[in-house]
């Protein structure tokens, strides 16, 4: 008899995990570029930074979704 974790277990684990990690992950890159580095903040006017990260932040959060959803599937 094994003495290790049941794979459904092991896969529900794993799954929960990837799907932590991928949201705290999307949300520090996301917080660093636009909070600390301040592309998310429009000072007076829209400049190429805000266009970047607003960019990013939509194309990146479209992607974290079908991430989230294809894990989810599975």
């Amino acid at each position: 008899m094994s003495s290790g974790i049941e794979p459904e277990l092991r896969r529900l684990l794993t799954k929960t995990l990837r799907i932590i990690v991928s949201i705290v992950s999307w949300a520090i890159i996301n917080s660093f570029f636009g909070l600390y580095l301040e592309w998310a903040v429009i000072m007076g006017h829209f400049n190429t930074f805000n266009a970047v990260f607003y960019t990013w932040f939509v194309i990146s959060l479209a992607a974290l979704i079908y991430f989230l959803y294809r894990t989810g599937r599975k």
